[in-house]
C-alpha cells in the first residue's frame, strides 16, 4: 500500500518549505511529496535544487487556484502515480507523523473514500464533530473529551489532515474548485458518500486546530464566532446554497442551510 503527501501553498513558502523539511527529517511513511502552489516566487523550487530533494515534487500555477481548485489539482496529481492514498496537507499542517500513522491503522476499510483526523479547538475547548451531521443552523459542535469508539462515521470534515483514497479520484470524482470557503470538502464528502464511499474520523489521531474565534454579545447573551471579515459569511452562504440547490438538492437540506443563512446574517 504506498502513501504520498500533497501540499498547498499561496505565498507561505517558508512555512512549506519547514513541513518538507520535517516530513523529510522524521522519515515520515510515505512516498514522495506533491507541493502545489499558486503566483509562487521560486522559493520552494531553489530550496529543493539546493538540497538535492529527489522526492518532492513543485508544481506552480500562474493563477490563483483558491482552496477548492488546489485540492482538486493536488488530488489528479497525486491519482497520477502509482500511490493508493494521499495524505493531503494544508502550508500549517496540523497533523503530525503519529497522527498519519493512525490514520494509517484503517486504510484497509472495504470502500474508503477518506479518513480524518479529529481536531480540537483550543480557543473553544471542544473537539470538533460538526462533520458527523449535515451542515445546518448549528455553526459546530463536539464533546469536551474524545469519543470512546476508535472510528466515527462521518459526511466530511477540512482536507488538512485528510487521508484519501485515491480509488475515487480515478473515477472521476474530484473537488468542484468552484467551490471554496471549505465547502469544497462538505461537497466532495456528499459526492463520496452518494458514490458508496465510507468516511470516518479517527479518535486516536488527534490535531490541535488553532483557528482564530471571537466573542460577540448578541442582545441578552454571547456568541463564539469565526474571526473573519463580512464577506466571508456571504461566500459561506453562497456556496452552501449552490450545494443544496443544485448540486446536492433536497429540500430537508435546503431547510437547514436556509435557516442557517438566517443566523448568519444575524451574526454580522
Amino acid at each position: 500500500m504506498k502513501v504520498g503527501v500533497a501540499i498547498s501553498c499561496f505565498k507561505n513558502d517558508d512555512a512549506v518549505i519547514e513541513l518538507v523539511r520535517k516530513i523529510i527529517s522524521e522519515s515520515w511513511p510515505v512516498e514522495a511529496i506533491i507541493i502545489v502552489d499558486s503566483l509562487g516566487g521560486g522559493k520552494i523550487q531553489e530550496h529543493l535544487d539546493i538540497n538535492k530533494i529527489k522526492n518532492a515534487e513543485y508544481y506552480n500555477y500562474d493563477v490563483n487556484l483558491g482552496s477548492a481548485g488546489n485540492l482538486k489539482k493536488r488530488l489528479l496529481l497525486s491519482a497520477k502515480k502509482d500511490w493508493d492514498f494521499v495524505l493531503a496537507l494544508n502550508h500549517d499542517a496540523l497533523v503530525t507523523k503519529l497522527t498519519l500513522l493512525e490514520l494509517l491503522k484503517y486504510k484497509d476499510i472495504p470502500n474508503l473514500g477518506a479518513i480524518y483526523p479529529l481536531k480540537y479547538f483550543p480557543s473553544k475547548k471542544f473537539y470538533d464533530y460538526s462533520g458527523t451531521r449535515e451542515v445546518g443552523p448549528w455553526r459546530s459542535f463536539g464533546e469536551k473529551s474524545p469519543s470512546k469508539d476508535q472510528l466515527i462515521p462521518c459526511i466530511w470534515s477540512s482536507s488538512n489532515g485528510a487521508l484519501y483514497n485515491l480509488k475515487p479520484v480515478r473515477e472521476g470524482i474530484i473537488p468542484d474548485e468552484n467551490l471554496w470557503m471549505g465547502w469544497e470538502d462538505y461537497l466532495y464528502g456528499l459526492d463520496l458518500k452518494s458514490s458508496g464511499y465510507q468516511q470516518f474520523l479517527v479518535s486516536n489521531a488527534l490535531c490541535e486546530d488553532s483557528y482564530e474565534f471571537r466573542v460577540k454579545r448578541l442582545g441578552f447573551t454571547r456568541v463564539v464566532l469565526a474571526s473573519k471579515p463580512s464577506w466571508y459569511t456571504y461566500y459561506n452562504t453562497r456556496n452552501l446554497f449552490l450545494i443544496c440547490l443544485f448540486l446536492h438538492p433536497g429540500f430537508f437540506r435546503a431547510f437547514r442551510i436556509f435557516l442557517r443563512s438566517i443566523m448568519e446574517f444575524t451574526f454580522i
